[in-house]
């Protein structure tokens, strides 16, 4: 129960266990995650996932990566229309604690205990300094913080792991589209046990199917394959 509570405890404060990945963000990596998610949260998705990485990376528009994809003949309309035909990971009608409680977390459980442990109003304060920033600062809802860890971890371990081995102190938007490029190339739910994978179904999840970002950027005739090695030649 100890690493659960871990788990998601990290999972809620913006530390998932991936690597350092939210402490090494640049600013500009910072800012396409955020831009990520709005676009989740404009669109009525309630998780994360690397399509909605893409979109914030085109929204942020200023980087490389951005351009790279530019170049390959997808913008934000058009990435944001694909993944309107293509639907997300996780539909706009799941609920997010059902689809953690696929993966055998009981979100209502670890929140009693950790109030037990820090207090009712410090897990409040943590929920929402993750979910949104104040409006004075320009802040937007988001989608629910422990889906982060459902959806998108798999794509920011890669991310980081790829930063790290390319000797960059900072993570940028390059990594992102890398782990999120990297992560699409494999049906949804890699990784995930088969009682997960079942539960999952219930809440919506198709096991197996395509990646909604290798869809939208398979539609444009982009290879996944030749995008990555455009990021980084013999990786």
């Amino acid at each position: 129960m100890r690493a659960l509570l871990l788990r998601v405890v990290h999972a809620a404060t913006g530390d998932d266990g991936t690597g350092g990945l939210w402490k090494r963000l640049t600013p500009d990596g910072r800012a396409v995650l955020r831009l990520g998610f709005v676009e989740a949260r404009e669109l009525g998705h309630p998780c994360l996932g690397a399509e909605h990485v893409l979109l914030g990376l085109l929204r942020h528009g200023t980087s490389d990566a951005a351009a790279l994809v530019r170049g390959r003949g997808l913008d934000l309309d058009s990435a944001r229309g694909e993944l309107l035909r293509v639907g997300p990971s996780l539909g706009p009608a799941t609920d997010p604690a059902a689809a953690l409680a696929g993966m055998g977390i009981e979100v209502e459980q670890v929140r009693r205990r950790l109030a037990a442990g820090f207090g009712s109003e410090a897990v409040r304060a943590a929920e929402w300094r993750v979910r949104r920033r104040p409006r004075w600062r320009g802040g937007h809802a988001r989608p629910d913080a422990l889906c982060v860890h459902l959806l998108a971890n798999r794509s920011f371990a890669i991310a980081t792991r790829a930063a790290s081995r390319h000797g960059a102190v900072g993570i940028g938007p390059e990594h992102l589209l890398y782990g999120a490029v990297s992560d699409a190339r494999d049906p949804l739910g890699t990784g995930f046990d088969r009682r997960s994978l079942r539960r999952l179904t219930r809440v919506g999840w198709t096991a197996g199917r395509p990646n909604p970002l290798r869809l939208i950027l398979e539609a444009r005739g982009i290879d996944l394959t030749a995008l990555l090695d455009d990021l980084w030649p013999g990786d």
